[in-house]
């Protein structure tokens, strides 16, 4: 079941001088269920795809859609509410807040959906079991491994039940044993119909999602 499509996507960025042009005529169709991984040289126009998708710049020409609605109708409050229900992220960096405990950064999302606080913390325990590290709920980010801290990312990327995980570079940072394990969870989550789109500088990581598409050769 098609979830995501991008239709001759333009995105140029410019200055007085002159204006540099990343994406060009960009097309895509992601279904549920399948890891598209997403390659290509640096500058090539990764993040700012992915930028797109996750609904934080819309200053592009072309058309996108997400679950049938196409973006370009959508006001900056149903934008937000979009992005909040519909895509998870989970950035190479983790992007934990080190003053909030594991909980509480898993939580983060369900507070902009308004969730009552009793509700967030079961909501934030179920996905950290799943992540297996419910033992590290009260801990700071800083006590956690790498791996550890991947899987509090990925668990908070899924707290609103989205259908699209975007993650950027989510191995970029870890050992080659972590970098398994987190592309088994990865795989797990594509396996419950999810679609995973997963930028990545690593053909051996590539090659283990569904479909490759390099954008180096797609998108200039």
């Amino acid at each position: 079941m098609e979830v995501l499509k991008l239709v001759n996507i333009n995105k140029s960025y410019k200055n007085k001088s002159n204006s540099l042009q990343v994406l060009k005529e960009f097309s895509m169709n992601v279904n549920l269920g399948e890891i598209v991984g997403i390659v290509g040289t640096s500058g090539s126009g990764k993040t700012t795809l992915l930028n797109i998708i996750g609904l934080i710049d819309s200053d592009f020409e072309g058309e996108l859609y997400i679950d049938d609605v196409n973006i370009s109708s959508c006001n900056e409050k149903k934008l937000a509410k979009l992005r909040n229900q519909k895509i998870g992220f989970v950035l190479q960096d983790f992007a934990l807040i080190e003053r909030y405990n594991v909980s509480q950064n898993v939580e983060l999302p369900l507070i902009y959906s308004k969730i009552k606080r009793k509700e967030r913390r079961k909501i934030s325990q179920k996905y950290l079991e799943k992540m297996g590290i419910a033992d590290k709920a009260d801990s700071k980010p800083s006590e956690l491994s790498g791996g550890e801290k991947q899987r509090v990312a990925i668990a908070r990327s899924l707290a609103t039940e989205p259908k699209i995980i975007l993650a950027d570079e989510p191995t970029g940072s870890l050992d080659y044993k972590t970098t398994d394990e987190i592309m088994e969870v990865l795989e797990m989550l594509r396996d419950s119909n999810r679609a995973i789109i997963l930028v990545t500088h690593d053909m051996n990581i590539a090659k283990r999602c569904d479909r490759i598409i390099n954008i180096d050769k797609l998108s200039l």
